[in-house]
């Protein structure tokens, strides 16, 4: 009876190791299964995609223009990638405000603004384009074909970097912001007097002076403070919250590295903008 028993148990393992096995090789074929599905689903999907892109271009349609600022921030993307790639210029950077793109970044040369600006300016549900796009590759910047530089960046640009942050900007957006508040200011000023104020600062913060280029909407002129804030969050995502004080602690710091510009400055400016340029009470960067 004793080996009958064995027997049976023997007999019972081998047959719960065959089922486990059963059931393992079964779940593999069920998880092998979905993933097939999975990538043909995608498949279908793409092609799909592809077949309606190709609908619009040989009958002449475009998408649907009345879409949402994420959507078209998404198209607009989709439309620029292959242009970056083959300018081989550094990445584009892309926000979308009420159908109107703002755009940052380097490329090499004027054809290069025209050619990224052109092909935005041509995706449907886009109605304006506020270009902040820097023509010529400054001293720190490379192309993606050859590698990345950690930039080099002038006393008074990293200044004007530490004094936006004090008042709240966030560290991986104080290049854009820090440049939307100094090309709305610039924009303010007579071209005269903008030439006298930029021949003042370094390369580096010379090229964030630099006024947008625009196409379609058209920029209200600003004379209060509070309108030219919202210009200034119009060009770059900054915190709504923070965006009075970010704008000031800039304005200021830019001004105490211009004192022989700071008269014929306010003598240009809208009165609010005038007080906000010359308050003595601002906090001044440390020396």
């Amino acid at each position: 009876m004793r080996y009958v028993g064995r027997a049976l148990a023997t007999a019972a393992g081998a047959a719960t190791g065959v089922a486990t096995g059963l059931l393992a090789r079964s779940r593999r074929i069920r998880r092998g299964t979905d993933l097939v599905r999975e990538r043909v689903g995608r498949r279908l999907r793409y092609l799909r995609g592809r077949l309606r892109g190709l609908r619009y271009r040989l009958v002449g349609g475009r998408p649907d223009p009345d879409v949402a600022d994420d959507i078209l921030a998404d198209r607009v993307r989709s439309r620029l990638g292959p242009v970056t790639r083959r300018l081989d210029v550094p990445r584009v950077h892309v926000t979308v405000r009420d159908h109107v793109v703002i755009l940052h970044g380097d490329v090499a040369t004027a054809a290069d603004v025209t050619a990224v600006e052109d092909a935005i300016w041509r995706t449907s549900g886009v109605e304006g384009v506020v270009s902040m796009l820097h023509e010529g590759l400054v001293r720190g910047d490379t192309r993606p074909s050859e590698g990345e530089l950690v930039p080099t960046r002038s006393i008074m640009l990293r200044r004007l970097f530490d004094a936006a942050e004090r008042a709240g900007c966030e560290p991986r957006t104080v290049q854009p912001a820090v440049r939307a508040v100094l090309a709305t200011f610039f924009e303010r000023l007579p071209a005269a007097e903008r030439r006298h104020v930029a021949s003042h600062l370094p390369a580096d913060v010379q090229v964030l002076t630099m006024p947008p280029r625009r196409r379609g909407r058209a920029l209200a002129h600003l004379r209060h403070l509070d309108e030219f804030i919202e210009a200034v969050l119009r060009i770059d995502h900054i915190d709504r919250g923070r965006a009075r004080d970010i704008t000031g602690a800039v304005l200021h710091t830019l001004r105490d590295f211009v004192p022989e510009e700071v008269q014929d400055v306010a003598a240009v400016l809208p009165e609010e903008l005038r007080r906000t340029w010359t308050d003595p009470t601002a906090p001044a960067p440390p020396a």
